[in-house]
């Protein structure tokens, strides 16, 4: 953890972002992972209150990323993307992830606690984010060749999270998780591989409509995934709603999160009228 506080400190931390990040690995951007770990007994240059300074940490993670990429050649276009955050942090963060899920399609912890971190981020400033495909935590805990503990993903889970990313999200974003041999991967079988390019393909035709919602977001503050009572606050039911979301104000998604499930009841928030996107 580099000490902030310190303007030496924070210097060095800004050359090492322009020298390595971003001279030496020509990347498009990169996951600015962490922030939320400064620690409560920590001795700061500044003499700050360890325990106040905790919650201001994350701001300047992404403060001082946003500076030195103000201080370089087509850094606007470079996006980082961060999990940690307060009130204050979105004037200096270009994206946020929903951290790590676990391999599921719960809303405990995963693929609908996604969708529902990208609803209350959302209103709470957080305008742009999304979540890992697929989700990230994946556990095998055995002892004396017994499996007590199994969180691992299935192909069922895995196209599920394409979809609903696909509809949620402003990018396409997979991850292989912390054990890989042991999930659905997008590579694995022809079947996914060719599921996951129809959605990528949807992805690109959102194109226009998706960058519309960022200037949106950049614009008014409004987030890109949006809970129902946006549109329709008199409707009581979209209020409740924990298991739809809007995509701006013309696409309701109504994603599926029981294992096995082929089909579901939506609910249509009014005054509205709705047209099936597939059929018509």
């Amino acid at each position: 953890m580099v000490d902030f506080t310190n303007p030496d400190a924070w210097t060095w931390m800004k050359n090492i972002i322009k020298d390595n990040m971003v001279k030496e690995g020509r990347g498009a951007g990169w996951m600015h992972d962490f922030g939320e770990y400064a620690p409560f007994d920590a001795v700061y240059f500044d003499g700050s209150d360890p325990v106040i300074y905790h919650n201001k940490y994350p701001e300047d993670w992404a403060a001082v990323v946003k500076e030195a990429l103000d201080e370089v050649v087509d850094g606007e276009d470079i996006v980082y993307f961060m999990r940690a955050g307060t009130g204050k942090s979105p004037k200096n963060t270009r994206l946020y992830w929903m951290g790590d899920q676990l391999t599921t399609l719960d809303h405990y912890d995963g693929l609908q606690s996604a969708m529902i971190g990208l609803l209350n981020g959302g209103v709470s400033g957080a305008t742009i984010g999304h979540s890992d495909i697929g989700g990230y935590t994946s556990i095998i805990e055995e002892d004396f060749g017994i499996t007590f503990l199994k969180y691992v993903r299935s192909k069922e889970t895995l196209q599920r999270w394409i979809e609903m990313n696909t509809f949620s999200d402003p990018i396409q974003r997979s991850h292989p998780s912390n054990i890989p041999e042991a999930q659905h991967q997008i590579y694995d079988d022809d079947d996914t591989v060719l599921f996951f390019k129809k959605f990528v393909e949807i992805h690109v035709k959102l194109a226009d409509y998706k960058l519309n919602l960022m200037k949106e977001a950049e614009e008014k503050g409004s987030p890109f995934t949006r809970s129902l009572m946006m549109h329709f606050p008199d409707d009581p039911h979209a209020r409740r709603s924990d298991s739809e979301f809007m995509l701006g104000e013309n696409i309701l998604v109504a994603p599926i999160f029981l294992k096995d499930a082929v089909e579901r009841d939506v609910y249509l928030p009014g005054p509205a009228e709705w047209t099936h996107l597939w059929d018509g």
